[in-house]
């Protein structure tokens, strides 16, 4: 003569979550331009990918320029941000 008494599950509101668009992160991208200078490099990269929330900001900043410098010159310019935004874009980062 037991009872079976089950464990209700909490009621948690989800966090919304929406990834981010490529028009968002082309704005994250440029702000990491700390020295103004039109180009991003490695360090402005990683800066970026941190803002971001990457688990390790400078591997995605070594593979973020490896997908996008096509000119091999260490740098993202103006003419490669669209690569770059699509391999960002590509990884699904998220806002709440």
């Amino acid at each position: 003569m037991g009872v079976e008494v089950k464990n209700p599950k909490r009621l948690v509101p989800k966090t919304l979550v929406f990834q981010l668009t490529e028009e968002q992160l082309r704005a994250i991208f440029m702000e990491s331009d700390i020295n103004k200078d039109g180009v991003l490099s490695k360090k402005e990269l990683k800066h970026a990918f941190g803002r971001l929330g990457a688990f390790i900001p400078a591997f995605r900043a070594s593979r973020g320029l490896h997908h996008a410098d096509a000119n091999h010159d260490g740098v993202v310019d103006k003419d490669e941000l669209d690569d770059l935004i699509k391999y960002a874009y590509r990884l699904g980062y998220k806002v709440t």
